[in-house]
């Protein structure tokens, strides 16, 4: 709550039809337009849209009853058995049990799930 309106605006996301399957999601930043949330790497960073089919399924997301038993959980389109997930500080997207240390299936269904709120900051 303390932080700027800057700040507010740089963590604020707005949840659109999925660039590469309307029903699903994608996340556009509200301080940055035209630059959503795109998985590469396993790793989920903000990018601008290239237009391309590779960047519209890296940043879109479809939702599901959350893998907890509460909110929800959005699951890669290209990579339909990873999840966005919260791990170590940092968003990743996530098997449950797969190679990687972020898919360590200890606190998976509750890392891999999210409760929607509203935005800290108006779209500008």
């Amino acid at each position: 709550a303390s932080s700027s309106p800057t700040g507010k605006q740089d963590a604020t996301f707005v949840a659109t039809a999925g660039l590469a399957n309307p029903s699903c999601t994608s996340f556009e930043s509200i301080n940055k337009p035209g630059y959503y949330l795109r998985h590469q790497n396993f790793q989920l960073h903000l990018q601008a849209n290239d237009g391309g089919p590779l960047f519209a399924m890296d940043a879109t997301f479809c939702q599901i009853p959350g893998n907890s038993g509460q909110g929800v959980s959005f699951r890669s389109v290209n990579f339909p058995a990873n999840y966005i997930r919260r791990f170590d500080n940092v968003v990743y997207l996530a098997s449950n049990g797969g190679p990687n240390p972020w898919d360590t299936t200890t606190s998976w269904a509750d890392d891999t799930s999210w409760l929607t709120a509203p935005p800290w900051a108006p779209a500008p």
